[in-house]
């Protein structure tokens, strides 16, 4: 998850990015995909191999590009929202 989110973040240059919207993306996406529940290093390796070969790397993409849009559209009640300069 946390590689996937760092690879997809570049793509959002308007997006906040501090720890507490990381962290709102990640749980967003989390809810959303199918659970893998890993206990051990070599079950790591083996989930990531089958997340890169098959559909659900492009699900978890897929959650975590809608996490970046709902989260940058509707930050946490008290979140100072960093200046957009996009219409500079």
């Amino acid at each position: 998850m946390a590689r996937e989110y760092e690879r997809l973040r570049p793509t959002f240059p308007e997006f906040c990015g501090c720890e507490t919207c990381r962290d709102d993306v990640m749980v967003f996406a989390l809810n959303r995909v199918r659970p893998r529940y890993v206990t051990r290093r070599r079950g790591a390796v083996l989930a990531r191999v089958r997340m890169e070969r098959d559909q659900e790397l492009a699900d978890l993409s897929v959650a975590l590009v809608e996490g970046f849009r709902r989260v940058h559209e509707a930050p946490r009640p008290g979140h100072d929202r960093p200046p957009d300069h996009s219409t500079d």
